[in-house]
């Protein structure tokens, strides 16, 4: 290598050291704000007794608070710069609501894993308590409550489903908070960037191939988490999408 090429060597490796830390890794970097808006992520609290704030900035005020070594998945909604000129992020949390939270105490999740992000667009769509439900969907036809005890479980559970013309979206409420547990729709709710119509190879470019098929069945499994799809004929005789459900076990 001739001497210029070994000093246009050695400046390449300095910048790229200056632009690139060591140590840094897909898992821990933060996903942009376009990103964010078209696919939200999944995030857990990393640090002791962090605080949810009704704005991005630490004169916020506290929403709630998450415990030392508690753990919940978040649905991370969006990304903003705080008055500290630090990157705060707009999350939603099943047990303290909608806030934000300071960047340090968040790590991201399955970036990479299109049917993960796939679960978190639909939990940022439907919500995790049943009045982000109606903000999108509008007033339901009707809700059904019934309190009950669930095998194996430490507590009392109120279910409420709130039905709309062709589904259903059901929320169980805890003294821990409100979870979404199932989403099941025959026509007029599209789940995230899948609709009714579809084609069988829209779905399987979106989200993948799926864990299981019957029939006219598909089935994707994500942790406690599965996306069901069904398939009917349009007039043309051509596969369609004509329901889908969204189920998430809560213990």
């Amino acid at each position: 290598m001739s001497f210029l090429g070994k000093i246009v060597s050695m400046f390449l490796g300095f910048f790229l050291l200056l632009v690139v830390p060591m140590g840094a890794t897909r898992a821990f970097s933060a996903p942009g704000r376009e990103e964010l808006l078209e696919r939200p992520a999944a995030g857990v609290i990393v640090g002791r007794h962090v605080n949810l704030r009704d704005r991005p900035s630490t004169e916020g005020r506290s929403l709630g608070r998450w415990g030392d070594g508690e753990q919940e998945e978040l649905v991370v909604v969006d990304a903003a710069r705080g008055e500290d000129g630090q990157t705060w992020y707009q999350v939603l949390s099943e047990r303290l609501g909608e806030g934000w939270v300071h960047g340090r105490f968040l790590r991201f999740e399955g970036l990479d894993d299109p049917l993960g992000r796939f679960c978190m667009m639909l939990r940022r769509d439907f919500g995790t308590e049943p009045s982000m439900t109606e903000r999108r969907l509008g007033k339901p036809e009707g809700v059904d409550r019934r309190t009950f005890h669930p095998e194996d479980y430490p507590g009392e559970v109120t279910a409420v489903e709130l039905r709309y013309p062709g589904g259903r979206v059901i929320f169980w409420i805890t003294e821990k908070g409100s979870f979404l547990t199932e989403v099941d729709f025959e026509k007029g709710v599209s789940f995230g960037s899948i609709a009714f119509g579809d084609a069988p190879e829209k779905v399987s470019r979106l989200i993948g191939d799926p864990h299981e098929v019957d029939h006219r069945v598909w089935t994707y499994h994500s942790g406690m988490r599965r996306v069901i799809v069904g398939f009917g004929f349009d007039p043309e005789g051509d596969p369609v999408v004509n329901r889908m459900i969204f189920e998430r076990d809560p213990y």
